[in-house]
C-alpha cells in the first residue's frame, strides 16, 4: 500500500560500447509505474528527483560509483547559488526546449567551472544551438526519431564540430543499436538494453534531515576545535545540554565551565564529538527514550572495555555504540543510515556485520541486554551495569 511517506524514482542504465554499465538516468516517477512521469511543473519534477535521490535514497546507494543523468529546466541555469548536490554524481542534462540565451550559456559555464558534466538532451542540429556544443561533454540523440540511414550522417556532422561523447537514447531494436554502434556512438540507452526500474523508499522527516546534517558535521574525522565549537553553538539546545553533560562528568579538580571551548579543552575533542553526537541523536523527539538509554549504555560500555583492553581510539568505540541503533532513530536500513556519515569503515563493518573489535564489543553489549551476563563474566557484567547507570544519569 502506497502512503504519503513513500517516494519513488525511476532509474535506467546507460551502457558503453562494450555493453558495460557506464551511468544511469534518473527519472521522475510519482508512483510505482515504470511509464508514469506525469507532472505539471518541470521545476518541481527536477526538485523531486534530486530530493528523492540525494536525501531519500542516497546517491551512493542509488548509483554506486557511476554518474546519474538528470534533466534540468531553464530556470536552474539562471541561479547563481551553488547547487545542493555533488558534481561527483550528477550529470546536468539541458532539455531540448531550452534556448541558448546569454543567461543560459553563462549559467552552464558556471556549472562547468564547478566541475559538473553537461549533457544536451535530444539534441537538434540547428545553428542557434551551436553555442551549447562548446560546453557539452555528452550529446544525447533520440535515435527513434531518425531513420536508420541518417544516423551515421548526423553523428559524423556532430563529430566535425565537437569531441563530446555521443549517447544514443531510445534504442529499442538490435538493428538500431548496430547502426548507432557503426556510426561511432559512445554510449547507449533504451528498452533494447533495459527498461527503467522504479525504486521505492521512504521520506525522511525534516527533524531527521537536520539531524543527519548535524551528524555529518560533528562526526567529520578531521573536524578541529574551532569548527566543532561553531557547529555546536549554532544549536542553543545542544550547547546547553553539552554543558550539563560536562558538569555531570566534571572532576573535583576541574573548574566550572562557562563555554563550549572550555569543555573541549578539558575533555578532549573526540570526547566532546561523541557527546554531541549522542545529544543530537536524542533530540529528534520521534523515538522513545529507551532507545537512547540503550544506545548510550552500549556507547559507555564499549568505550570502557576498549580502554581496559588497551584497544586505543576509545571514543570511536563510543561512536560505534551510539550508532548501533541509528536505523531505529533514522527509520532507515542501517546500511543506508551509516553510509551517509563520514565514519571509518571498521566502525561501519562492526555495527552492520559485528566484525572486528567493534563488532565483538557490540555483540557483548547486546548479550547483556538479553540477560546473558553469565556468558561474559562478572567483570564485564559490572562494567555494563555501570554503563547503564551512567546512561540513565545523563538522560534523566
Amino acid at each position: 500500500m502506497v502512503t504519503a511517506s513513500d517516494i519513488f524514482i525511476g532509474r535506467q542504465p546507460v551502457f558503453n560500447r562494450n555493453l558495460e554499465l557506464a551511468a544511469y538516468e534518473l527519472l521522475f516517477r510519482s508512483h510505482g509505474s515504470e511509464r508514469s512521469a506525469e507532472f505539471d511543473c518541470p521545476d518541481h519534477a527536477t526538485e523531486t528527483v534530486i530530493s528523492n535521490a540525494v536525501l531519500g535514497f542516497g546517491m551512493e546507494k542509488l548509483v554506486g560509483p557511476f554518474k546519474a543523468y538528470v534533466n534540468f529546466p531553464e530556470s536552474f541555469f539562471h541561479e547563481e547559488v551553488d547547487p545542493p548536490f555533488n558534481s561527483k554524481f550528477i550529470v546536468i542534462e539541458v532539455l531540448e526546449n531550452i534556448r541558448p540565451t546569454e543567461q543560459v550559456i553563462s549559467g552552464l559555464q558556471r556549472l562547468k567551472n564547478l566541475g559538473f558534466k553537461i549533457a544536451l538532451d535530444d539534441f537538434v542540429f540547428k545553428r542557434e544551438y551551436l553555442p551549447l556544443l562548446d560546453l557539452a561533454d555528452v550529446i544525447k540523440i533520440e535515435v527513434n526519431k531518425i531513420s536508420l540511414d541518417k544516423i551515421d550522417l548526423l553523428c559524423s556532422s556532430i563529430r566535425r564540430i565537437t569531441d563530446a561523447k555521443l549517447l544514443a537514447e531510445k534504442v529499442e531494436t538490435q538493428e538500431v543499436y548496430q547502426a548507432c554502434l557503426n556510426a561511432g556512438c559512445d554510449l547507449f540507452q533504451g528498452y533494447f538494453f533495459a527498461k527503467p526500474d522504479v525504486l521505492q523508499g521512504k521520506k525522511i522527516s525534516a527533524a531527521r534531515l537536520n539531524l543527519l546534517e548535524l551528524l555529518k558535521a560533528i562526526t567529520e574525522p578531521n573536524v578541529n576545535l574551532e569548527d566543532l565549537e561553531s557547529i555546536i553553538k549554532r544549536d542553543v539546545g545542544l550547547s546547553h545540554k553539552l554543558l550539563k553533560m560536562a558538569w555531570h562528568y566534571r572532576s573535583r579538580t576541574m573548574p566550572e565551565f562557562s563555554d563550549i571551548r572550555q569543555v573541549v579543552v578539558f575533555f578532549g575533542l573526540r570526547r566532546v564529538q561523541a557527546w554531541s553526537t549522542m545529544l543530537s541523536l536524542s533530540s529528534t523527539g520521534e523515538v522513545v527514550p529507551e532507545v537512547f538509554v540503550m544506545a548510550l549504555t552500549r556507547a559507555e560500555f564499549m568505550r570502557t572495555v576498549a580502554i581496559e583492553e588497551g584497544l586505543g581510539f576509545e571514543d570511536s568505540f563510543y561512536l560505534a555504540g551510539l550508532f548501533s541503533l541509528l536505523d531505529v532513530i533514522m527509520n532507515q536500513p542501517m546500511e543506508d543510515a551509516l553510509i551517509q556519515l563520514p565514519l571509518d569503515n571498521r566502525i561501519i563493518e562492526g555495527v552492520i556485520n559485528e566484525s572486528g573489535d567493534y563488532g565483538r564489543l557490540l555483540n557483548m553489549a547486546k548479550s547483556f541486554e538479553q540477560s546473558k551476563m553469565q556468558d561474559r563474566g562478572a567483570a564485564y557484567g559490572a562494567v555494563y551495569l555501570q554503563a547503564f547507570r551512567e546512561a540513565l544519569a545523563v538522560l534523566t
